[in-house]
């Protein structure tokens, strides 16, 4: 039996560092903050953490057996180190599909947007599409024109319908999270209140746990309603001083 606790022990360190490894890349670059929420890939990666923390040493704790001959042992971890692979693939490949891969501006809203929801092949040559290991790419959607805004009025009075402008990829602008940045601007100028939200029945209690657990004043944050269209809706907050990400609200 120690034998067999020393090798699910060392199968389990082994199989820590590889999970490690793929956390890092999911919490750090597919879904940094506060995308992990607002997409809840929770159950794909809580199916990962249980075969290859818990059932992968547990199996080789059952089948390791110096009695066995080294060919007949060394299959059997084969089998369960395979098993393990095709679990830690299939949760990767999961978590990559449902990555966001921008967030949108439009309106007075950020949007959370997969690659599933848009026409990749449509996307404005001023953009491009983040790779592997980039964090989603912040994007800005120009507000419409009277005339654009008069056309889609007439197909939705005459029962047609149309995507949102956040749908739209040939739309997106490169959005540079500095104050200087022209659309930073718009940006800046649509950003909602503490004072507004505190007179909300649903955001009051929320905004004021968030200010008391910063210590902080509400003017020094900024704060803007944040969609994963039909899945996701709440209040992403950012410090006014930088406009790095300071909170979230559901």
């Amino acid at each position: 039996m120690k034998t067999r606790l020393v090798a699910a022990g060392l199968h389990f360190l082994g199989s820590a560092l590889v999970i490690s490894l793929s956390l890092s890349v999911i919490y750090f670059i597919w879904y940094p903050e506060p995308f992990y929420t607002i997409h809840s890939v929770f159950d794909a990666v809580k199916i990962v953490l249980v075969v290859d923390l818990v059932l992968g040493p547990f199996l080789t704790m059952v089948v390791f057996d110096l009695s066995k001959q080294r060919s007949e042992l060394m299959r059997d971890i084969s089998i369960i180190i395979i098993f393990q692979i095709i679990a830690l693939g299939w949760g990767l490949h999961i978590t990559y599909k449902m990555r966001p891969l921008f967030l949108v501006f439009q309106g007075e809203t950020f949007y959370s947007m997969v690659k599933g929801d848009l026409k990749m092949a449509d996307l404005n040559e001023t953009v491009s599409s983040p790779h592997i290991l980039q964090r989603p790419i912040s994007v800005y959607v120009e507000p419409l024109t009277s005339e654009e805004a008069v056309k889609q009025m007439e197909v939705i009075t005459s029962g047609g319908k149309i995507n949102g402008e956040m749908y739209k990829v040939e739309k997106y602008k490169p959005l540079s999270m500095q104050t200087e940045n022209e659309y930073m601007q718009d940006v800046l100028k649509h950003a909602t209140t503490h004072t507004l939200l505190l007179e909300s029945k649903t955001w009051k209690n929320k905004v004021e746990q968030f200010l008391k657990s910063q210590g902080g004043n509400g003017d020094d944050y900024l704060f803007y309603s944040i969609e994963n269209p039909a899945k996701f809706s709440g209040i992403i907050i950012f410090n006014k001083k930088d406009f790095s990400f300071a909170g979230l609200m559901e």
